[in-house]
């Protein structure tokens, strides 16, 4: 029974992050508790569930005893993400410099490239994908499974922003060849630089310049 229950909350979980990620549900716009039950054939209980944890995914907000709502990110919110993805992704560079294999970084650079060509292809889908790819992977080398937890979850709020802010980046084949420059600090073994490069990299995306001086993450 318990095993069911979880079911049905994953299920209408999996619905709800889709409506979210495809905009049928936008920014600030209740959930239809009600409906979705009534579309499911279920009782409120999963529908719930599934909303306690978008909730905690940072997708959705509840008013306790009201009603929930599709999270709306201002700008203060999307710096923080920022900040904290800078730190993540800082603690990540330094684990791969010390964990990191040739293969591990042969693999981030092809990465990189794939990242490129779809963005030499117009294609701005899939070059999103391979860029939040290639961040993620460079969790993955760090080798702490901590870290990349915290990436995972922080990264779908990420999609989301993306999706409902989107940010051009002033110089889109700089913020693009930085991929390769990080790669490459990694693979001659030069920590400093590869952090360098990656706040500068996060810092620009995220506007923070005039937050932080640079030394504020490099010095960490």
């Amino acid at each position: 029974m318990e095993k069911k229950k979880t079911g049905l909350s994953k299920s209408v979980h999996d619905h709800i992050l889709e409506q979210i990620m495809t905009k049928q549900l936008l920014p600030g716009e209740r959930i239809p508790e009600e409906k979705i039950a009534t579309e499911f054939k279920i009782s409120r209980t999963p529908v719930r569930d599934a909303m306690r944890q978008l909730a905690n995914e940072g997708l959705i907000e509840l008013i306790p005893n009201r009603f929930a709502k599709v999270k709306e990110f201002n700008s203060e919110s999307i710096a923080e993400i920022g900040t904290l993805r800078i730190a993540l992704d800082t603690m990540a560079i330094k684990l791969a410099s010390l964990y990191g294999s040739r293969i591990d970084f042969i693999h981030l650079a092809d990465i990189a490239k794939q990242c490129e060509a779809a963005y030499l292809a117009n294609n701005t889908v899939l070059k999103r994908q391979l860029d939040i790819k290639f961040h993620m992977t460079l969790a993955k080398i760090s080798g702490n499974s901590l870290l990349l937890k915290f990436q995972k979850e922080l990264y779908l709020r990420i999609q989301y922003i993306l999706l409902t802010h989107p940010n051009p980046i002033s110089n889109e084949e700089r913020h693009l060849q930085q991929h390769f420059e990080i790669t490459e600090a990694l693979q001659n073994n030069d920590e400093t630089l590869a952090v360098e490069i990656i706040t500068d990299h996060l810092t620009s995306f995220y506007q923070l310049e005039d937050k932080f001086p640079q030394s504020f993450f490099t010095n960490a």
